[in-house]
């Protein structure tokens, strides 16, 4: 019995798959549009660029959630498409004035912001729970982003393609430093690492926020949190492996959150460390009930 049970301590149980909030979604949809409005402002001049955050920002915000917005506040829904359709039409434009764009870049975000506030309760927009898992859903985009950046071939978002003998140096609390004398991960998509290090600055400010509503019993994890962003931000920023970026989010961010605000996550099992765990119990069955009978 001593190698399944090594195997069942050796391999992660949980794959955190979180059980999904409407309003967490929405709140974390709202965050990452007004992260790639900012990168097309700041990008506009540059046709190539501007263009990418475009098409990415319309994976977060488009037709969908203007109808939504429009059954509750059909003058707020038309003034936002029109300012997010101004903005569109300066990407990649010739000589187009960088503060122009950044003034309807910070027009756009103030108008998501108030689509947030008519479409989410205070209490939910108070509620610490659901500020959290909207965090984890732009964490699940800042590793969908450095992932296409660094060209992985592995889902980062899915702990189960962690390469566990990674660990040392990784235990919640270090930091990056042990690691600068690593070469650095070549990017072979420079707009979606843009977007992965625009959004590990924006779930740091959304943990920012958080701190200001999280209660008393979270504390004990709070610096974990916090360190554990600033070590997710140097790592994009140093343009470290694939693998190192989503240890961060798994093994230490994740574990700090669901202890911290009582977020859930979908127990899941690999398929083999499944097998593993059905033939340990098959084993002990074997040994201590079928002598007795």
């Amino acid at each position: 019995m001593v190698i399944p049970t090594a195997l069942l301590l050796s391999h992660p149980v949980f794959a955190h798959n979180f059980f999904q909030n409407s309003n967490a979604e929405l709140i974390a949809k709202i965050q990452e549009f007004k992260t790639e409005s900012n990168l097309i402002a700041s990008n506009v001049s540059n046709s190539t660029l501007a263009q990418w955050h475009v098409s990415k920002s319309q994976e977060y915000w488009s037709t969908n959630e203007i109808n939504g917005l429009s059954q509750k506040d059909p003058t707020l829904a038309n003034n936002l498409s029109t300012a997010i359709d101004d903005l569109y039409l300066l990407a990649g434009q010739q000589n187009t004035d960088p503060t122009v764009a950044n003034q309807k870049a910070n027009v756009l975000n103030q108008m998501l912001d108030q689509a947030g506030s008519e479409e989410i309760s205070s209490t939910d927009q108070n509620n610490a729970t659901i500020q959290s898992l909207a965090i984890v859903g732009v964490l699940n985009e800042a590793l969908k982003n450095y992932g296409e950046a660094v060209g992985s071939t592995v889902d980062l978002t899915n702990m189960s393609n962690m390469n566990m003998g990674s660990m040392s140096g990784m235990q919640s609390g270090n930091n990056m430093q042990g690691m600068s004398g690593m070469s650095s991960t070549p990017i072979v998509n420079v707009g979606a690492y843009q977007s992965a290090q625009a959004l590990a600055d924006t779930a740091q400010t959304m943990f920012n926020n958080l701190k200001t509503i999280a209660p008393s019993s979270s504390s004990p994890y709070l610096d974990k949190i916090g360190n554990a962003l600033m070590d997710l931000k140097q790592a994009i920023n140093s343009k470290e492996s694939g693998n190192d970026v989503m240890m961060i989010v798994h093994m230490q961010i994740h574990p700090n959150l669901i202890s911290a605000f009582n977020i859930q996550a979908v127990p899941e099992f690999p398929m083999p460390l499944l097998l593993v765990v059905v033939s340990f119990i098959v084993i002990v069955f074997m040994s201590r009930v079928l002598p007795k009978m």
